[in-house]
């Protein structure tokens, strides 16, 4: 009789077992052990989560009125391994989206269960794409950012990526501030990854953006544009900027360059277009830069405004070099030189002050330091400690050259003038503000240190004066409001570090009435032609502006 277990029996018998205890050991560690990382799993297989964006904050101009807002348009994605047809879907996609068929076949054909087709496409083309009814594809809504205004202020308000994240100006400034704070919404998905609104169980709602109010008017900024468009286009210039700015709180009316570009199309325009000029570019002066030399000889007294100078005939040979007037003048008085822009006449009154006091004076102006106004990308210009200057410096410094500046460091070295004297730092945003009105942060006038005292800047205001009333400022004459300012015209450097004699800069910079400042206004022109001049190019586009804003403002002409 053979025996009933035999040793192949006992030995599938000991495997079978031995598998029972091993499954009964795995059991055991799966229910104590993975019980919740594989019930996450199954959990993570049915239940979804939806990003909820905040909508951006709006940018206002001083009056509230909107600058920058934002608006719910879909985008358009697919789930390339829900998609069945891809040759037929890429087609079809590709005429409705205006893309490269190919470009679209290769996003469907990736291994991801998500890829972009197109970002916040307008209403008309996601009808269109809906009507496709293409298995894989979906739509979801996301943010886009709008500028009603198109060209008006892009270089202040700047503009937001796809992301919406902010890129340039106020945008990249205070983006923290403006982009809010994401939200989220859990809920349960179908067999076929759709979501199952009923079965909604929790919602993190997205904080929208804070609103920012600039000092900008958009009324002054569009007549400012204007003006300066049609002087850019008049001349034929490589680049041009305006500047209206109340000199005793620093608050920034406008602020326009040019070459600009459209908020709403910036691909369409080169890079070039999006640069600030106003802020991150710096240039030599010329003779606009003899408002800081006369502050400085007034102030210290080493000049009296009654002084005569000889001014050589026009021309002036100093240390080897030879200097020379645009107009030959003989015997001046300051009041004169400065009046008439005689370079001679202001060297000679440099020399009286000498080196150090005179460099102290540029400082206390701001040239050389960053103003701090709230624009990304500004620029500190070159002021050189005097150690590092040569037997012409001092002369050339005094009438605007070996020195290079910012507009908005002119503009608020003319306010010191306008304004009796302060430095003020100049201000673009006044407040923060979230959604129901309340001010986050509120950004006040800064009047800083005392540049000059109030009697010399009051003596300057009158010497400014007589620039426009019969010097070389003439055509920024605005009857009945009495302006001042001053003339400039600066040859640019060539790549071999000399002076052009065909590329100029031309500025004006003043500010009316003369005896009680409202509003300080800086023009530059970047390589006018054919004519170059500060006073026959910018001097103009001052009394333009200038006379606006008078009316805007209802501010009465002296009888």
């Amino acid at each position: 009789m053979y025996k009933l277990i035999t040793p192949r029996i006992k030995k599938v018998a000991y495997f079978l077992v031995s598998l029972f205890v091993l499954l009964a050991v795995r059991l055991f560690f799966v229910q104590l052990g993975a019980a919740k990382p594989l019930s996450k799993l199954a959990s993570d297989q049915y239940k979804t989560y939806f990003c909820l964006l905040p909508r951006r904050g709006i940018i206002y101009d001083h009056q509230k009125k909107e600058l920058a807002i934002s608006i719910n348009l879909n985008s358009i994605f697919a789930d390339p391994l829900m998609v069945e047809d891809k040759e037929s879907a890429a087609d079809k996609l590709a005429g409705v989206l205006g893309q490269d068929k190919d470009n679209i076949l290769a996003k469907l054909s990736e291994d991801k269960r998500f890829v972009w087709l197109e970002r916040k496409v307008q209403p008309k083309t996601e009808k269109a794409a809906r009507e496709l009814s293409i298995k894989g594809v979906g739509f979801i809504k996301e943010p886009k950012r709008v500028y009603p205004n198109g060209e008006l202020a892009s270089h202040v308000i700047g503009f937001v990526g796809l992301d919406d994240k902010g890129l340039e100006g106020i945008e990249l400034k205070f983006d923290k501030f403006l982009k809010g704070t994401v939200g989220w919404r859990y809920s349960i998905r179908d067999a076929k990854r759709r979501e199952v609104p009923g079965y909604e169980y929790k919602e993190i709602p997205p904080a929208d953006g804070n609103d920012i109010i600039l000092t900008i008017d958009s009324i002054v900024q569009a007549f400012a544009e204007r003006e300066l468009e049609s002087a850019f286009e008049k001349y034929k210039a490589r680049g041009g900027t305006i500047i209206v700015m109340d000199p005793y709180d620093g608050d920034i009316l406008a602020l326009a360059n040019r070459p600009t570009y459209d908020l709403n199309n910036i691909k369409e325009f080169p890079v070039e277009a999006r640069r600030n000029r106003a802020v991150c570019d710096f240039f030599e002066p010329g003779s606009s830069f003899k408002i800081v030399t006369a502050s400085a000889v007034l102030d210290e007294g080493v000049v009296q405004p009654e002084e005569e100078f000889f001014c050589e005939n026009g021309e002036f040979k100093w240390s080897r070099h030879t200097y020379h007037d645009h107009i030959p003048h003989g015997w001046l008085t300051f009041r004169d030189v400065i009046k008439h822009s005689s370079n001679i006449g202001t060297m000679k009154s440099a020399m009286k002050l000498g080196e150090k006091r005179f460099y102290r004076y540029i400082k206390r102006f701001g040239f050389g330091s960053k103003t701090g106004i709230d624009l990304p990308g500004e620029v500190e210009g070159v002021t050189r400690p005097t150690r590092q200057w040569s037997k012409l410096s001092l002369c050339s410094i005094a009438m605007g050259q070996e020195v290079a500046v910012t507009a908005i460091q002119m503009a608020c070295a003319v306010s010191s003038v306008a304004n009796g004297g302060y430095y003020v730092k100049p201000r673009i945003v006044e407040r923060i503000e979230d959604k129901t009105g309340e001010v986050i942060e509120e950004f006040k006038p800064e009047q800083m240190q005392r540049v000059i005292s109030e009697e010399t800047a009051e003596e300057l205001r009158a010497i400014l004066r007589r620039v426009v009333e019969g010097g070389t400022g003439k055509l920024a004459e605005v009857k009945g409001y009495f302006p001042a300012g001053k003339t400039g015209t600066a040859q640019k450097i060539e790549s071999d570090g000399s002076y052009s004699h065909r590329k100029f800069m031309a500025s004006f910079v003043g500010f009316l009435p003369y005896d009680k400042p409202k509003f300080v206004i800086v023009v530059i022109m970047d390589e006018p032609r054919p004519y170059y001049y500060g006073g026959t190019v910018c001097a103009p586009v001052f009394k333009s502006v200038a006379s606006q804003l008078m009316r805007y403002y209802k501010i009465e002409p002296a009888s």
